[in-house]
């Protein structure tokens, strides 16, 4: 029977749209989606840390899932306090089987024939790395991947609206946030990824979604028309 897996989403809706491709990753290396984490073989929780608040909720959601988790089954804590805080949750929260920052592909332990089979390449044996300045369990004897959640695909949508995530990061430096230091500089995703997605989505509303949804394009403007997101606008209600 394929492993399954659970996944646990905290916060704003471009979380939400980063663990939709994320359990779209999931499934492709073969794993099947549950509703019951004391059934899965894999717990994600995809992280907030935008506010203290958050940042509670996400330690007391990770400390309850860890007890309802069924025996040997993996714990992978993701999402912006992974990244943000990785050495500090490392240290100390043993209960986690992996920190994984942006960019870290998720080590889910499927056993190499069934990784195989899906694609995947994926092993079951894991050690622990550091990747920049974060640290993360990922795949023995592999190179990391480029792991992208920007440009990942998703499932198709099980609402009749969805999120799409036109960009990544924020260019400006508010003092009450934080979200450029662990989400990086404004990076826009060009309009056919986008429309693709919306096709693929198959719903019938589509929330555009960013940091600086008012910033798209404008990091490439020879690109995405006058760097504005007017053309992105009409490209999708056409």
């Amino acid at each position: 029977m394929a492993s399954r897996f659970y996944v646990e989403t905290l916060g704003c809706p471009k979380n939400e749209v980063d663990s939709e491709k994320l359990v779209g990753t999931l499934l492709a290396q073969g794993l099947t989606a549950t509703d019951d984490e004391s059934q899965a073989d894999v717990v994600v929780v995809n992280t907030c840390a935008f506010i203290e608040e958050a940042r509670k909720e996400s330690i007391d959601t990770i400390m309850a899932l860890s007890e309802r988790r069924k025996k040997g089954a993996r714990l992978v804590v993701t999402g912006c306090m992974a990244e943000r805080y990785g050495d500090e949750l490392r240290a100390n929260l043993p209960e986690a089987d992996q920190i994984a920052g942006f960019g870290v592909a998720i080590a889910t332990g499927v056993a190499p024939a069934a990784a195989a089979a899906s694609g995947s390449t994926a092993t079951a044996s894991t050690t622990a790395v550091t990747l920049g300045k974060k640290p993360s369990l990922v795949v023995a004897s592999e190179t990391v991947p480029s792991f992208d959640l920007l440009n990942l695909p998703r499932p198709k949508s099980r609402e009749p609206w969805a999120y799409v995530k036109i960009a990544e990061g924020c260019d400006r430096n508010c003092g009450f946030c934080a979200i450029p230091s662990f989400r990086g500089p404004q990076r826009s995703r060009d309009i056919d990824s986008i429309l693709r997605e919306v096709d693929e989505l198959q719903a019938k509303e589509i929330v555009l979604v960013a940091q600086d949804l008012a910033s798209y394009g404008k990091d490439r403007p020879g690109e995405l028309g006058a760097g504005s997101i007017v053309p992105l606008v009409r490209a999708v209600s056409a």
